[in-house]
């Protein structure tokens, strides 16, 4: 028999054994030729709600059932000393360690052992991806740090200091992690006592979730769910299949850029959860350019706004990026921000705004702010903010590579995880999504003069200005 076949066989008896319920209507299936390693498929027609298999609590991977925990005082020290990510990776060590002895070594076999994530490829193969700010989430010298952080500290601090443990091992627990864990809520858990600080009081264990894990995930084609019941996990059916599909989970809300940077893959027909990136240095440039300001200045004004206490605005506005979604939606944040803008850019020169002391400019952004924030919640915004918007999309546009404005043609299966395929995917799903958020922009708020707007401001500031003038005369 073929080893993929054979561990795959293997893997089924030990689900069975292990006390996993699973329908006779789903059967894991090799879709190597659709670059997809393993997968489940209907065997049958299966209806909404429909349960696709349980799996007992006790059988979940996490550092309350791992065989590390049962040494000496090893998981009192898990759930306190470590957190989630390094708990999981520190137990999953061990268990590999132990080889054929450990309860997982038939799930172990049919994980993969290559890895398509952006943690695997060379700097000249993420060179490709660029200007897009998934560069900056890699996490590369991040994960080596955690690596010497805990590798052999930890494994000494838990009585397995022989275990020998390289860099690449490392990662490619890491990346497993990332690619297949759950979040599984503790049903015993008392919320009481709640405290994200400790393992121990988080509310969830980080868990590999054996064939939960085997199904392949697509935004578009979801039809299965895992849900959370005190004795089992299930995952069932959230709208019909039929006979011979394939049962799709999802990962989340991602982007095309996120699912390749944790789970090393695309959607060749797009995410639904698409969207670009405009940084905060596009803008600041932009604006710069557009009204001829001082960049220091600007730099000032997005530092008074960031420290404002104007009782609108309950979130910062001055993000280091803004995203713009497939379906041209932006953030409110975008909005606003960009219409402050436009107002400090068309009164800067007449009010000598880069001339104000930082006290003086922070009273007058503040006055600013509430009229633009109260511009957008009534569903308005101004014709100049919308060209100031747009223009930062060109900006930002201008940095792709011409082939991300070409049309797309998707590979054959047997190319899905050619890097230089998914690197050009995902350049063109930020740049439709980008192209997109010029009309999406403004689409739900009526577009109105900016002179408007200015006036009503302007008008305040001359009414706060008469009132501390008289204020000052009848001290005298």
């Amino acid at each position: 028999m073929d080893p993929f076949q054979a561990a795959t066989s293997q893997f089924q008896q030990w689900l069975l054994h292990c006390g996993y319920r699973v329908s006779p209507k789903v059967d894991i299936a090799d879709l190597r030729h659709l670059s997809q390693g393993r997968g489940l498929v209907a065997t049958d027609y299966i209806k909404q709600g429909e349960v696709l298999f349980a799996i007992p609590r006790n059988v979940l991977l996490n550092i309350d059932t791992g065989s590390l925990s049962s040494i000496g005082d090893n998981k009192e020290k898990l759930l306190t000393k470590y957190d989630h990510w390094e708990g999981l990776i520190l137990t999953i060590l061990f268990e590999l360690s132990l080889g054929e002895q450990s309860k997982w070594a038939p799930y172990f076999k049919v994980l993969p052992t290559e890895f398509h994530n952006l943690m695997f490829w060379s700097d000249e193969e993420l060179k490709s991806l660029e200007p897009s700010l998934v560069l900056g989430r890699v996490g590369k010298s991040k994960a080596e740090e955690s690596y010497h952080k805990l590798i052999p500290s930890a494994l000494e601090d838990l009585g397995i200091g022989n275990l020998q443990v390289s860099l690449q091992l490392f990662h490619q627990v890491a990346s497993s992690i990332m690619s297949y864990s759950f979040d599984v809520e503790r049903p015993d858990f008392d919320e009481d006592q709640e405290d994200d600080e400790q393992v121990k009081y988080d509310g969830y264990f980080k868990s590999l979730v054996a064939l939960a894990d085997t199904l392949n995930a697509d935004t578009n084609q979801v039809n299965a769910n895992l849900f959370y019941e005190p004795d089992f996990l299930t995952m069932k059916a959230v709208k019909p299949i039929a006979k011979g599909e394939q049962i799709y989970n999802t990962y989340g809300d991602h982007p095309n850029s996120e699912l390749l940077r944790r789970y090393g893959y695309v959607e060749y027909n797009g995410s639904k959860y698409d969207f670009g990136e405009v940084p905060l240095e596009i803008i600041h440039e932009t604006v710069v350019n557009h009204y001829n300001l001082k960049p220091e200045f600007l730099d000032l004004v997005f530092k008074l706004i960031s420290e404002s206490d104007v009782d609108e605005l309950e979130e910062d506005i001055v993000l280091d990026a803004f995203d713009s979604y497939i379906d041209g939606a932006v953030l409110p944040e975008s909005q606003v921000l960009i219409q402050v803008l436009t107002v400090i850019g068309e009164i800067a020169s007449q009010e000598h705004l880069q001339d104000l002391s930082p006290e003086l400019l922070s009273k007058t952004l503040n006055r600013i702010l509430k009229k633009c924030y109260q511009l957008i919640e009534t569903g308005s915004i101004t014709k100049n903010a919308v060209m100031l918007w747009e223009q930062c999309i060109i900006n930002r546009l201008s940095q792709y590579p011409s082939h991300a404005f070409r049309d797309f043609i998707i590979p054959e299966p047997s190319q899905y995880l050619n890097k230089v395929k998914m690197g050009e995917c995902i350049l063109k799903s930020e740049v439709c999504s980008l192209q997109n958020s010029i009309e999406g922009f403004s689409k739900e708020l009526k577009i109105i003069n900016d002179d408007k707007l200015i006036r009503n401001i302007l008008k305040r500031k001359a009414q706060h200005d008469d009132t501390r003038h008289d204020f000052k005369r009848q001290k005298h």
